[in-house]
C-alpha cells in the first residue's frame, strides 16, 4: 500500500474504529513491544511507530475477516512501520547459461507434492538483517542444498561473503561465485567488513556456475526442483506480503516484472484446490509460517515463475 494511503488510514483510525477500548488497545502495543523487542528513541518516534502499527492492525483484521484470500495477515516485526513499495530489482542477476534439454526433462509423472525439508538437505531459516541482501542469502542457501544432495554434508556457507563479493559484481550471482574460486564456511570469513575478503578464508564450497529456465514453464520448474531446489525472485512489496501470516498467498496488485526480494524455493504442493509453491524465505522464523511461505503456483503470482535459476 503505498504512503500516502496508509498515512491518510493512520490518521483517521482510532481505538474505536478497532473494536478494542482504549485500555486493551494500550495492553495489546506494550505486549507487541514485548514480544518483538521494541524500544524507541523518544515518546515522539514511539507515536509515530504506533500509529503505523494500529494502521497495520486494522489492515490485518480487515483482511482476516473477509476470509475469502486464501491467506491470513499477522502483526509480525513489520507491524509498526509505515509499509510501502520496496525498490525494484530487474534481475540482470540471471545465469548466462540456460538449462539443457536433459536437465529440464519433464518426468512423466511427477508426485502431486514435494518438500526438500523432509530431505534433510534444508538449512534452518536465516534473518538477512542489516545485509539487505536477499538474493545471498537465497544463493547460499540453493548452493547449501545442493551440496548437501551431492554429498550428504551440510555446509553453512557465508552469505556475508556473497554479498560483499557479488553484489556489484559484472557476473550473476551464481556466476561470480564461481569466478571467485568458491565460498567460505560462515565460521571462517569475517562479518560485517563490507569490504570483499575472499582471500582470507579457503572455499568450503565450488559450483561450475548458474542456470536459468526459460520464464513462466511452471512444470519446468517442478522438474528441476525434483533434483534440487530453486532460487526465485518475487515482487514482495506490498503490505499483504510484509504481514503474511498463512495460507496461500496470491495478490491482484502483485507485478509479474518488477521483483526486489529473491526467495530460496524448496517445494510444492495443493491445499483444498490451490496450488502453491513453498518458499523459504529471509526474515527469520518468525515470519511468515516459521518463516515459509506458500505463493499461488502456475499463474506466474509475484513474478515467482519468471526469473528461476540455480546451481550446478
Amino acid at each position: 500500500m503505498a504512503c500516502l494511503s496508509q498515512t491518510l488510514i493512520i490518521l483517521a483510525l482510532t481505538s474505536s474504529s478497532l473494536g478494542a477500548p482504549r485500555d486493551n488497545l494500550q495492553q495489546r502495543w506494550e505486549e507487541w513491544k514485548v514480544k518483538y523487542g521494541r524500544r524507541y528513541s523518544d515518546l515522539g518516534e514511539e507515536e509515530e511507530r504506533r500509529g503505523a502499527w494500529q494502521a497495520n492492525m486494522g489492515l490485518v483484521e480487515a483482511h482476516n475477516k473477509r476470509r475469502q484470500a486464501g491467506f491470513s495477515l499477522e502483526m509480525n516485526q513489520f507491524a509498526d512501520q509505515i509499509l510501502q513499495q520496496r525498490h525494484p530489482v530487474f534481475p540482470a542477476l540471471q545465469p548466462r547459461t540456460a538449462a539443457r534439454a536433459d536437465d529440464t526433462e519433464a518426468f512423466q509423472a511427477p508426485p502431486p507434492s514435494f518438500d526438500w525439508r523432509s530431505k534433510g538437505v534444508i538449512s534452518a531459516v536465516k534473518n538477512q538483517g542489516t545485509i539487505g541482501s536477499a538474493d545471498a542469502v537465497a544463493a547460499a542457501e540453493c548452493m547449501e542444498s545442493w551440496n548437501a544432495i551431492k554429498t550428504g554434508q551440510m555446509l553453512n556457507t557465508s552469505y556475508q561473503e556473497i554479498a560483499d563479493c557479488c553484489r556489484a559484481h559484472n557476473d550473476t550471482v551464481f556466476d561470480c561465485v564461481h569466478n571467485i574460486g568458491g565460498v567460505c564456511s560462515e565460521k571462517d570469513y569475517p562479518a560485517l567488513t563490507g569490504q570483499c575478503r575472499n582471500n582470507t578464508c579457503h572455499p568450503g564450497l565450488q559450483i561450475q556456475g548458474g542456470k536459468r529456465l526459460p520464464p513462466r514453464r511452471p512444470d519446468l520448474m517442478i522438474t528441476a526442483l525434483l533434483q534440487r531446489p530453486l532460487m526465485v525472485y518475487v515482487d514482495a512489496s506490498h503490505v499483504t506480503f510484509q504481514l503474511y501470516g498463512g495460507g496461500v498467498y496470491s495478490d491482484p496488485n502483485c507485478s509479474t516484472e518488477r521483483v526486489d526480494h529473491a526467495l530460496q524455493l524448496v517445494g510444492y504442493g495443493q491445499k483444498e484446490g490451490q496450488k502453491y509453491w513453498i518458499c523459504k524465505n529471509s526474515w527469520s522464523s518468525r515470519w511468515g509460517m516459521d518463516g515459509y511461505i506458500w505463493i499461488r503456483r502456475g499463474s506466474d503470482e509475484c513474478a515467482i515463475e519468471s526469473y528461476v535459476s540455480y546451481p550446478y
